[in-house]
């Protein structure tokens, strides 16, 4: 039966230390994370060379920028690019044609300070640092020169490159970088901390500025370049109101551009830090419509689109992929821990940075601020959601809190004061597991099929637990089951029988529906007499059956429960 409807029914929660979901691991470096609880890298980002048919990952370190080729197996450290240093392991990526322009937080100008232009055309021998872009403020009125170093991080679209943050300008820069080695001022969004944009992303010519201080999302025309304050209500298209967590980090827009994808950075016990996703059919007025957790005490970090999937670094619940073809719905339908599951409390900051998944080849780079890059496969599949019912296999009465595992998804679910859950998971064969305490726990088999809303139904036997087994041992020559003693009963009653030979025994109990309420014994027992008494304080009045299984011989009997 298949259902078109969307429901909220459970809360999900991380299980187990499994490494990967729909991810395969292809290579990995490590050459600055001498220490694994240390942060010792930053971001990633990738770029193709076309002519030389390679394809070579950036990653930040705290001594400058590593070159890796990942074209070749090993993958292999080509270039290393000093600073510019910070007070932690920062530094941003981007490219434009064959240049790559790296950020950072430091001031140091002996570490090449500002914004790095590097020639990535010699690869794969060496990149050829060509100059550092340290923007200037003249004060109109004394004519003094402010320079501005800093940057938390950059973007790039068409022939124009935007600086993000930075502890001393704040706002948004934007440079002009149709000569690459001579990026020219034409314009900037805030200053200071009016707004302090942590991170932007821009689509034909139009800002989306995370305003991380003040927790909103501003989206800017930048059509004709300029510089503009925050209450420049001509070019500020619109404000996002405050998400809940106060910090909107990072931003990135769906491929149609309809949807705008917003990851809030940090922790709380009051609530957990979301992928929030908003319609921006109207620009002026964005609304939300689904937010998406990893894990509720766990930080999301950066986000990027690729087709109808977003590809997410989740800190040290590692590297998340969800498919978002209905971004109403988001299911994740990948993921690889990156981060070691054996370090148990985990610091907010620590585990995957930033992901790169645009490479022709179809491989993804993320970067670990503990242990490096790792090179990764996915197989991006569709996703489905799965809804269903669990009742009492008795009396048919709904069942709440029942755990029910995704194992291969290594999510566990609850089910609502309705007996009712719901999950989402890639396409394929999934093995799911449903336990409650006083209840058997059943596995079963759930096929996810992509797009789609299947309903299944799930019955739970309750797991009444016998008295122990009293066994006389006698040679006895037949095989016999006593009827039960007292009966009718409440709520307790005996069964005695005898065996003539050692076989594997199982005596269980089934109401008037044939359905299986407990199992009494399920093991080898040895020729003797034996009783054992049965509780059915959990069960309604009504009629049951007991059946005897040893070997080939069987028995079955009828008892009556009153009440």
């Amino acid at each position: 039966m298949k259902l078109a409807i969307t429901l909220g029914l459970c809360l999900f929660t991380f299980i187990s230390a499994q490494t990967s979901y729909n991810v395969s691991f292809v290579d990995q470096i490590n050459s600055y994370g001498a220490n694994p609880s240390a942060s010792n890298y930053s971001e990633v980002w990738g770029w193709t060379d076309t002519i030389k048919n390679k394809e070579y990952a950036f990653i930040g370190t705290k001594y400058g920028t590593s070159i890796v080729d990942i074209s070749v197996k090993p993958i292999k450290e080509v270039s290393f690019l000093m600073g510019p240093t910070s007070n932690y392991n920062y530094h941003e990526f981007r490219t434009y044609k064959n240049y790559l322009y790296i950020g950072a937080e430091g001031t140091d100008v002996t570490r090449r300070a500002g914004i790095q232009i590097i020639d990535l055309s010699t690869l794969p021998d060496s990149a050829s640092f060509k100059k550092v872009y340290v923007w200037i403020d003249t004060n109109s009125t004394t004519g003094s020169i402010t320079k501005y170093y800093r940057a938390h991080t950059i973007s790039v679209e068409k022939n124009f490159l935007y600086i993000n943050g930075g502890n001393d300008f704040g706002g948004t820069k934007v440079l002009d970088i149709t000569d690459p080695l001579n990026p020219r001022q034409v314009g900037s969004y805030g200053k200071g901390n009016n707004p302090y944009v942590h991170d932007s992303f821009i689509r034909n010519d139009t800002l989306y500025a995370a305003a991380i201080g003040v927790g909103r999302l501003d989206i800017v025309d930048f059509t004709v370049k300029g510089h503009y304050h925050q209450l420049t209500s001509s070019k500020v298209i619109s404000k996002t109101p405050t998400v809940p967590e106060g910090r909107t980090h990072q931003v990135w827009l769906s491929e149609d551009g309809k949807t705008m994808f917003v990851a809030t950075e940090g922790s709380s016990a009051n609530f957990p830090f979301n992928l929030h996703i908003y319609n921006i059919s109207d620009k002026t007025n964005p609304v939300q419509i689904a937010t998406w957790t990893s894990s509720p005490m766990k930080s999301i970090h950066n986000v990027f689109v690729k087709g109808d999937f977003i590809y997410i670094a989740y800190y040290s619940d590692g590297f998340r992929v969800l498919d978002i073809s209905n971004p109403s719905i988001p299911i994740e339908v990948a993921y690889y821990r990156t981060y070691s599951p054996a370090i148990s409390n985990p610091p907010v900051f620590a585990g995957a940075w930033g992901v790169y998944p645009y490479f022709p080849s179809g491989l993804v780079v993320v970067s670990d601020m503990n242990t490096g890059l790792y090179v990764l496969n996915v197989k991006e599949k569709k996703g489905g959601r799965i809804t269903g019912t669990v009742v009492d296999a008795s009396t048919q009465l709904k069942l709440t809190n029942v755990s029910v595992t995704v194992q291969e998804m290594n999510r566990t679910y609850s089910t609502n004061f309705s007996g009712q859950f719901l999950y989402g998971s890639a396409e394929g064969n999934h093995t799911v597991t449903f336990s409650k305490s006083g209840y058997v726990t059943k596995t079963i088999s759930i096929y996810t099929y992509p797009a789609v809303l299947e309903t299944v139904y799930v019955s739970l036997t309750p797991n009444i637990s016998p008295t122990a087994i009293e066994q006389h041992i006698s040679l006895s020559t037949e095989f016999a089951v006593s009827q039960n003693f007292p009966n009718p009963f409440n709520p307790s009653t005996k069964i005695s029988f005898s065996l003539p030979e050692e076989n594997n025994t199982s005596l269980k109990v089934f109401n008037s529906l044939g359905q299986e309420v407990a199992t009494l014994i399920d093991q080898p027992l040895r020729a003797g007499t034996y009783s054992t008494e049965f509780s059915a304080a959990a069960l309604p009045s009504g009629i049951y059956f007991y059946t005897l299984q040893s070997g080939s011989k069987h028995s079955t009997k009828i008892m009556v429960l009153t009440r």
